[in-house]
């Protein structure tokens, strides 16, 4: 059981449907936001929702709102990697800035829990707040919660997932109003991981004579066993020679996570 779902009280009851799938939502001990969890289906191939979800800070469908993101130290690089998905872990700073409510930020860990989509398994992106490699600085609200994890497996050309998150913002806001925006948001989040997975299978795609891609190609294809894409997540600990990084780089953009 994830991090998100370790704490619920009660049983996981249907909030709503979306076009990928079905959205629940589960009380949490000692807490009146709720945890969230989403299940079905994308139309990309996993390999491609694999490579999108370890790069999510890039765009702002996923990560709305994100104005500073900083890795603060990498664990298990491979090949001079400094953060996702060279690495099999990461701490990293991050801050956003919706609107009303406020800027808000927080430290967290996020890892590749397993990755075994290349043998016909699946793959695990979780994270959790997490300050031992630096804490938020001080002038922005701070996260009281941000836990939750992605789990994928392939379905032909398709992508079978779970998405579960559980998030306090903090700075008082009332319980109704941050689990309203929750669950608006989670549906939102999974369409833009699965339109951004498609534009990177079709970029990848390999062209016929006129230069239209051709059905079935694509790095991977979505089937298991295929040969992962340039910039796929690295082979777990264990499958090669690994070592923890240095502290990695800071990163500024506006309005672009986890």
């Amino acid at each position: 059981m994830s991090n998100a779902a370790a704490a619920v009280t009660a049983a996981w009851v249907l909030v709503s449907s979306f076009p990928q799938g079905e959205l629940y939502r589960a009380e949490r001990e000692g807490s009146e936001v709720v945890a969230l969890r989403a299940e079905g289906r994308l139309k990309a191939p996993a390999w491609a929702v694999r490579e999108v979800l370890a790069n999510g800070w890039k765009y702002d469908g996923i990560s709305p709102y994100l104005a500073e993101r900083k890795v603060l130290y990498g664990k298990e690089c491979l090949g001079g990697a400094r953060d996702l998905p060279g690495c099999r872990a990461v701490w990293a700073y991050e801050r956003y800035e919706p609107p009303v409510v406020g800027a808000r930020d927080y430290a967290f860990r996020m890892e590749r829990a397993f990755d075994r989509l290349d043998e016909g398994g699946g793959f695990e992106l979780r994270w959790e707040i997490d300050e031992s490699r630096g804490a938020p600085p001080e002038g922005v609200t701070h996260m009281r919660r941000n836990t939750g994890a992605w789990t994928v497996r392939a379905d032909g050309d398709a992508t079978r997932f779970s998405y579960r998150i559980s998030v306090d913002p903090g700075g008082g806001l009332p319980a109704w109003v941050v689990n309203m925006a929750n669950r608006s948001q989670v549906p939102s989040v999974i369409a833009a991981v699965e339109e951004e997975a498609l534009k990177l299978a079709e970029a990848r795609a390999p062209r016929g004579g006129d230069g239209t891609a051709r059905p079935g190609g694509g790095a991977g294809g979505g089937t298991a066993g295929a040969p992962a894409p340039p910039g796929a997540p690295a082979p777990p600990a264990g499958d090669g020679a690994a070592a923890d990084s240095a502290p990695a780089a800071t990163g500024e953009r506006r309005a672009a996570p986890p």
